[in-house]
């Protein structure tokens, strides 16, 4: 029997939706070439309500539906 196993680095999964986050940084890459450098995000209240204790990157799209609930000024139940 053959087990395979894989480690996963958690500082790559986005906190809000498990998804890989596309860090740049994580991949070894320059900060320069990450997407984050890119963008433009919510406010901080908004991003710490959904994460109060972030370990990892959120991802572009967790970023994205953050700021488009901020913009219309909706608050998650969730």
């Amino acid at each position: 029997m053959i087990v395979m196993t894989q480690s996963i680095n958690k500082s790559d999964i986005c906190p809000l939706c498990q998804r890989q986050n596309g860090c740049a940084v994580i991949e070894g890459k320059e900060l320069k070439d990450c997407w984050c450098n890119h963008t433009t995000f919510p406010p901080k209240e908004v991003v710490k309500g959904e994460a109060p204790e972030l370990k990892a990157c959120i991802c572009q799209s967790c970023i994205a539906k953050l700021k488009e609930e901020a913009e219309l000024g909706l608050k998650r139940l969730d």
